[in-house]
């Protein structure tokens, strides 16, 4: 929309005349101003972040994964030689199985993986796949009581958007069942307001519609022009931006500056309610996407996210995947020849061993 606001009014005279719904009508419009502007900060920080972060990871994820790719070719070649223990022969087995695994889980279509996968296991990743998904639909039963044994599901991401759609469809049909129940007389009142709400949300709509109609515009530039504000005006009614088609009807020249002192009783308060619930709408919003990246980064909950605490994020990152990355290359060393490997075997059981006195 244009950087005007529609708080541009002359504070002192609106100060001695305004009511407390016009008072409150400016203050609903502040905050979502402010949470706008920290929606955008966020979003800035956010794909700053992720731009330096990647520019330092990828790289250092893809050595990490040439490395781990290189142990399982190397322990297949070691296992095609002759002069192995049993004992020996499981353990290699195991190893490259366990890691060829979790190649796989980030990539199932590498080819070369899976056929060492298959050769070494004692059932095909596709069939390990398989009961891994049987696993999490029993769990599924039993835990969140969803049976999905009919259901056609090929991958865990299949399993997962099963569950959302079953908890989807319970959610709805509990609201239809709780909407079939006798309402009170304060869900009455409250739904009738709502409905009056959206009715003058759509007026507002119908108007701007009808002033902007980009198609009754000669000026190609104009006309291009008219046609972002009409898809901006048709998003903000989809979800009930309020503030963004008042802004509208102020950049069109609409309505004046001080517009709160204009409408009337009845139309000003179901505006508050729309606003109050895009302030509250905006708010969960933000929210919702810090805590999923407070998730999805492993940062301490409720914490506010600054420019420093994601660099330090992104170094110790970079800092874990370059040791990961050393670890692997020693391994390959131990790998190098079969003597190396069968002491490093011989080590391990023996650690084993002592873990288990312990």
């Amino acid at each position: 929309m244009s950087g005007k606001s529609l708080l541009h009014v002359p504070r002192t005279a609106a100060r001695t005349a305004a009511s407390p719904a016009q008072d409150r009508f400016r203050y609903l419009i502040e905050q979502i101003e402010k949470m706008r502007r920290a929606r955008a900060e966020w979003d800035e920080l956010v794909v700053e972040f992720k731009s330096t972060h990647a520019d330092r990871i990828h790289p250092l994820r893809a050595s990490l994964k040439q490395v781990t790719r290189e142990t399982v070719f190397v322990i297949d070649r070691l296992l095609d030689q002759k002069g192995w223990s049993r004992a020996d022969q499981s353990a290699l087995k195991e190893i490259a199985c366990h890691t060829a695994e979790a190649l796989l889980h980030a990539n199932p279509d590498d080819v070369e993986i899976r056929t060492i996968f298959d050769r070494h296991s004692s059932m095909t990743f596709q069939e390990a796949q398989r009961e891994e998904i049987e696993d999490l639909k029993q769990q599924a039963k039993e835990h969140m009581g969803i049976d999905l044994d009919d259901a056609d599901i090929e991958s865990e991401e299949d399993l997962v958007q099963h569950v959302y759609e079953r908890m989807k469809d319970d959610e709805a049909r509990q609201q239809e069942h709780s909407a079939e129940r006798r309402k009170s007389r304060g869900q009455q009142k409250a739904e009738a307001s709502a409905q009056t709400a959206k009715r003058y949300l759509r007026e507002l709509y119908r108007k701007l519609v009808s002033a902007v109609h980009p198609d009754r515009e000669a000026d190609a530039a104009r006309r291009a022009e008219k046609n972002e504000l009409m898809q901006q005006i048709n998003r903000a009614y989809a979800t009930n931006d309020l503030l963004t088609l008042l802004e509208a009807q102020r950049q069109l020249e609409l309505i004046d500056p001080d517009h709160a002192n204009q409408l009337g009783s009845e139309r000003l308060q179901q505006f508050n309610r729309l606003l109050a619930e895009q302030l509250e709408a905006a708010k969960t919003e933000l929210r919702s996407l810090q805590d999923a990246f407070r998730v999805d980064h492993e940062l301490p909950p409720g914490r506010a996210v600054n420019p420093q605490d994601l660099h330090l994020l992104s170094q110790r990152r970079a800092r874990e995947l370059r040791a990961h990355i050393n670890q692997q290359k020693r391994f390959l060393e131990v790998l190098a020849n079969k003597g190396s490997t069968k002491r490093w075997l011989k080590e391990q059981r023996r650690f084993d061993v002592d873990s288990d006195e312990d």
